[in-house]
């Protein structure tokens, strides 16, 4: 267990204090020019004059490099989709060379600016416009970047947080085609109740609920689950982001990064159909086929695009559950100039699904097949759509100054019937309703940056400034029938009575709620190379916000309340880490960060109708980080203590109203490795050890010691995959994947004690190449045909995981 650690409020000041010496300091320091499209690179490790030779061959671009600054050097291996500077900076690193613009496109090697020969720091490079939005094609696990974490170009190691990534071959190998399947592979992210498929790909971090998936670094709302068809990778940003994303848990953050569009013509068709085996899982059927084409528009290649779209139909191993979905995802870039692109991405996404909450314990364990769904015979639908715009523009000002101006938003609107159980009674019966659902969800963000590298003295800065300015508008409604007749959940006999929804009728009830926030942030960061070993974070946020909220609720047509409240506020929020490298492949760091979230949820006051405090969060975190093998293997191992103040929780003496409740800590280590192994094979381990619970005896019910629900102490992963490459077997991949969770309470409670039971579940799959362009696999879920549970909203609403199925697809690619 972690040792208690000290308080270190103090640190809030010093970061300031520091900070704002640091904002004063500045010179300007020579770097790249623009850089070029991406190209196939495949160098080994070998000397340094042989791989720019390779590169210079490979690329098709002229480099000059002195004989005398590359004897003696040699290089890392590197291979992918990159840009000619991009390789070669990997091909540089730590060598104390860097590059510059010549004449006639020329690239020159020369003895870096910020590494005089007595040996000093290596200054970190400024994002370039290519750096984000060029789109690659890899089958890697590692992802030795995260463009999230600083909002710079910077290699994961030299970051004093905690991340992981699940790339987009992880997320095949997988079968993921919701986002919330990566969450089995993300260490401290488990899946959340998502109001029977309404909030979407809700999660917990660390812990802690969190409301809001980033897509690119920007906050999305709650849109309903999101498909995987246009993402490239699923990262955790685990730990407090408050700094760079304002209202925030100190558990951290899901980042969806997307497709973006590639240099050279790319085509990609994928059909795939599944089907469930014995028992429960014997109705499951899916029909699923996507697209995913990319190049340039223009001869030029300075208009580039990607379009990925998918269509399904899935038969749920739940009786009378199907779902439908559309998807459609444009992207498209402009190279203005030399020194700009534009980018604009639309995503449009279409789900018919049905409501399901799940099934519902009896005395306190499960008694019911994992098929059994309340609504059979009569299951109504929900529609939801999803549109999201972006649209960026990045500028490289000078060599060392970029700048970029982003535009984000989404609506989300749900619409339907649903049907649950509304009471569990004595001696297994169960009364069931009707609920009918209108939300909408709009979110605005307009977010100008600046990102400068300079030097002082011996020190080299990465330097990052920025603001954002965000609106919302959240509506929701909803109304419910009276309960039906008492029904023998043991012997269901279906349909069940859930009556048609008449507000006039005794048990009814309507509510609805409105929230409109704005919110501004002004944040400034500087990653700074205190020498080749030692580099510092530090950054602070000034946000401020403005929140209206109402509220309508009416109970059985004669009991109305209404509530107006509005919240007014703003903080400071300072991050602060130190990383040290005694090798170039390990990194030790250590951080302190805090948080702030307002209370958010629509007519969060009190029974006296006073403004609940924001909670407010701080975290603390140690670890070691590896980037091995020039990047084909990354790792953290991370130990962390999280606090979180004044929690938010409904009232139980004063329904409909809501109170701060005191303090939740959660305290724990992560573990996560990923990548290439040794030649052709790749493997990708995660673990999480969470305690989180309640550490006040503010409220009575929730005594201190009190396990906060969905959140299993111990959780792991692995997946692997190997390719042979040679002999009979030549084209043949394997890959499978194992997935643990520990057992997790369904509420958070002192007085419920019911339980999630731990679970075990093995995945295998297989690919072949037919041909040169055409691909068959196969994908085997759930081999031991495991009955699991992901997640629950108290015990009555438990969601069972999927029974044994298997997937056949065929993939075209050329």
């Amino acid at each position: 267990m972690l040792i208690d650690i000290v308080h270190v409020w103090p640190l809030r000041g010093l970061a300031l204090v520091g900070l704002v010496l640091l904002c004063l300091m500045g010179a300007a320091a020579p770097g790249y020019s623009q850089d070029r499209p991406p190209v196939a690179v495949d160098i080994p490790a070998q000397p340094l004059g042989q791989s720019i030779a390779d590169l210079t061959e490979q690329a098709s671009v002229t480099i000059v490099a002195p004989d005398q600054l590359v004897a003696d050097k040699s290089a890392p291996a590197v291979s992918g989709r990159l840009t000619p500077e991009e390789a070669l900076r990997r091909l540089l690193a730590g060598s104390g060379l860097s590059a510059r613009a010549g004449a006639g496109g020329a690239i020159i090697v020369t003895v870096a600016p910020s590494n005089p020969p007595d040996g000093g720091p290596i200054r970190l490079d400024p994002i370039t416009v290519e750096a984000v939005l060029e789109g690659t094609i890899t089958d890697s696990y590692a992802a030795p970047d995260n463009f999230a974490s600083t909002r710079t170009d910077t290699l994961a190691i030299d970051t004093p947080q905690s991340t992981q990534a699940i790339t987009r071959q992880a997320l095949e190998d997988a079968d993921a085609t919701n986002v919330a399947d990566a969450y089995d592979y993300l260490a401290g992210i488990t899946r959340e109740n998502n109001f029977g498929g309404i909030t979407g790909d809700q999660y917990l971090a660390r812990g802690f609920r969190t409301d809001n998936i980033l897509i690119n670094g920007n906050r999305s709302g709650a849109p309903t689950t999101l498909d995987t068809a246009n993402v490239e990778r699923v990262e955790a940003i685990r730990g407090p982001t408050a700094t760079l994303f304002g209202r925030a848990d100190p558990g951290g953050l899901v980042n969806v990064v997307t497709k973006q569009p590639l240099a050279e013509p790319f085509y990609e068709v994928d059909l795939q159909g599944g089907a469930g085996f014995f028992d429960e899982g014997a109705r499951y059927r899916d029909v699923r086929a996507t697209v995913d084409t990319g190049g340039p528009i223009d001869e030029e290649g300075r208009i580039r695009y990607r379009l990925n779209a998918a269509a399904e139909y899935e038969r749920s191993f739940r009786k009378d559950i199907d779902d439908k979905l559309f998807f459609v995802s444009p992207v498209v870039d402009f190279e203005i100039d030399q020194k700009t692109i534009a980018n604009v991405e639309l995503v449009y996404q279409y789900r018919d699904f049905v409501f399901d909450r799940g099934v519902p314990f009896i005395d306190g364990e499960p008694g019911l097949p994992v098929d059994w769904y309340i609504g059979e015979e009569q299951a109504p639908s929900i529609n939801a759509n999803y549109v999201s715009g972006t649209f960026r523009v990045d500028r490289e000002l000078t060599d060392a100054l970029s700048a970029r101006l982003g535009f984000y938003t989404s609506y989300n609107d749900v619409d339907g019937e649903g049907i649950e159980i509304r009471r569990v009674l004595t001696n297994a019966m169960a009364t069931a309703a009707r609920n009918d659902y209108d939300t909408s969800d709009l979110v605005i963000t307009l977010q100008p940056e600046l990102v400068a590298a300079f030097e002082t003295g011996s020190f080299g800065h990465t330097a990052l400034f920025g603001i954002d300015a965000s609106y919302r508008r959240n509506k929701f409604r909803i109304m419910g029938s009276q309960a039906g007749a008492p029904f023998d959940l043991l012997g269901t006999e279906f349909p069940v009575d859930a009556p048609e929804i008449d507000l006039s009728q005794p048990g009814t009830f309507s509510a609805f709620n409105d929230l409109t926030a704005w919110e501004l942030g002004i944040y400034v960061q500087d990653q700074i190379d205190l020498s080749d070993q030692w580099k510092l974070l530090a950054g602070v946020r000034w946000d401020a916000v403005w929140l209206d909220a109402k509220a309508e609720s009416t109970f059985t047509s004669f009991f109305n309340t209404e509530s107006e409240g509005e919240f007014r506020d703003n903080t400071f929020l300072p991050r602060i880490g130190l990383v040290y490298q005694p090798i170039r492949e390990i990194g030790l760091y250590s951080s302190y960060s805090e948080t702030y979230r307002p209370p958010t949820v629509v007519a969060e006051i009190d029974s006296e109708r006073a403004n609940l405090d924001p909670e407010e969060g701080r975290s603390l975190e140690v670890g070691i980080k590896l980037d091995a093998f020039d990047g084909r293997l990354t790792g953290t191992l991370a130990a962390f203590r999280a606090d979180k103040e004044n929690v938010i929780q409904a009232d139980p003496d004063n329904p409909g109203f809501r109170i701060n409740i005191g303090s939740v800590r959660s305290q724990g280590v992560e573990l996560d490795l990923a990548g290439e192994v040794f030649e052709n094979f790749d493997l990708g381990i995660s673990y999480a050890f969470t305690d989180a619970q309640v550490d006040s005896d503010d409220n009575p019910n929730l005594p201190k010691g009190t396990r906060l629900f969905n959140v299993p102490r111990h959780a792991a992963s692995l997946q692997a995959a190997y390719r042979f490459t040679e002999g009979m077997l030549q084209g043949l991949r394997l890959f499978g994947g194992i997935v643990y969770e520990g057992e997790k309470k369904t509420n958070t409670s002192a007085t419920i004690r019911t339980k999630l039971p731990d679970y075990i579940r093995f995945d295998l799959g297989a690919s072949y190449k037919l041909t040169e362009n055409v691909q068959a696999r196969l994908f085997i879920q759930n081999l031991t045909n495991e009955e699991y549970y992901t997640s629950a909203n108290g015990e009555n609403r438990v969601v069972p995981g999927q029974p044994l199925n298997a997937t056949l697809g065929v993939r075209v690619r050329f």
